[in-house]
């Protein structure tokens, strides 16, 4: 099968998770030796899982590689110190220095039949790269997907920081970034990610003044409007150090806005219960209603809205009760029932009124059920 070259600027890595470089290291002395040869088998990444560093886990699985490789029939390049994931995107000149051609799943790894041009094999040759290095997209578990390019390095993965990037695109300074952080309470490094986390957590318009202004948003703006304009802009990953201030920051500004939302809550219920006493109160005063509806009107009352229907209600409705007398009345022989009991024969005597086509006010059922005489 004829294959491609793969230039590097249509390899798309548009799919990919995220991408890893100068993460893994494979010493190829031996190709070294017989660099005048120009196509050779060498290894390219190990078999299972390996840590960097950095504290980082990936997993190799050779014949997922090789499976994708085959698929896309297109020769991996191979450079200098990853110069064409790095250097290329910013405009900069990275040649492929080497294709690789097939490649093998082994029991140690996958292995890669390599085409060295004259720059890559006087280089093996002078042992100035002695080592190769894949670049790769992998997984948030770190399950390498797909062979992007391998590089031919000077030092080891044991002894360089391991590096990853986001994305294969350009890093550039984001200025308008470190506003947004430092108006959320964020180290001025602190990434996109921990500032829309930070945003996330707002609840109202007037925190999120400041990161619009930052933005560049004019007017009242919301978390999603902010959000959408963070969503553009794009940045580096941030070491560990600068990572757990800017949660330590998060931490502390969710829990003051927490504090505070707490405070507004209790403060509305109170503000909310004492409208509805005095509301009721009023309506007790103007004999608008009675105690034994006092619980009842409450209950209507539990929200804002229930609070402004009661209220309109109340304010049509004319003072219609008057006094029954009863403070006139000597109190019957035997003493006074139980309000709840007399209330209730009292209810019940009207009711028998009614049957039998006669009215009784509440005050004269009150009288009858306590056994008093009605006027």
């Amino acid at each position: 099968m004829t294959r491609a070259s793969a230039s590097p600027q249509f390899a798309s890595l548009d799919a990919a998770p995220d991408v890893a470089l100068g993460a893994v290291t494979i010493d190829v002395a031996a190709l070294a030796a017989g660099a005048e040869d120009c196509e050779r088998w060498i290894r390219v990444t190990p078999r299972g899982a390996i840590d960097t560093r950095d504290d980082r886990h990936f997993n190799f699985e050779p014949e997922r590689l090789v499976a994708r490789f085959d698929a896309d029939g297109i020769d991996v390049p191979i450079d200098f110190d990853h110069a064409i994931p790095t250097k290329a995107k910013l405009g900069e000149k990275a040649d492929a220095v080497g294709w690789i051609k097939q490649l093998q799943a082994r029991a140690d790894g996958t292995y890669a039949l390599v085409e060295l041009l004259a720059a890559g094999a006087a280089a093996l040759k002078a042992r100035t790269h002695r080592f190769v290095s894949p670049t790769f997209t992998y997984t948030k578990e770190g399950l390498a997907l797909w062979l992007h390019s391998v590089a031919l390095v000077a030092a080891p993965a044991l002894a360089m920081p391991a590096i990853a990037s986001a994305s294969l695109t350009p890093t550039k300074e984001q200025p308008m970034l470190k506003a947004i952080a430092k108006a959320l309470g964020l180290a001025e490094t602190a990434d996109e990610a921990a500032c829309l986390a930070a945003i996330g957590k707002l609840s109202t318009t007037d925190p999120l003044k400041p990161i619009a202004k930052a933005l560049g948003l004019a007017g009242s703006v919301d978390q999603a409007a902010c959000l959408s304009a963070i969503g553009t802009l794009s940045t580096g990953k941030v070491d560990k150090l600068v990572h757990d201030q800017a949660l330590a920051n998060l931490t502390a500004a969710t829990t003051q806005v927490a504090s505070l939302q707490a405070q507004l809550a209790e403060r509305s219920t109170s503000d909310h219960k004492a409208k509805v006493e005095a509301t009721i109160e009023a309506a007790l005063t103007a004999k608008k209603i009675v105690p034994a509806q006092r619980e009842h009107y409450t209950t209507l009352c539990a929200t804002a809205e229930g609070l402004a229907q009661v209220t309109a209600l109340l304010g049509s409705t004319p003072a219609g009760l008057q006094s029954s007398a009863l403070d006139t009345r000597p109190t019957p022989e035997g003493g006074v029932a139980a309000p709840d009991t007399l209330l209730a024969k009292a209810y019940a005597l009207i009711e028998t009124a009614a049957k039998s086509g006669r009215t009784l006010s509440l005050a004269d059922a009150v009288v009858q059920a306590n056994k008093g005489e009605a006027k």
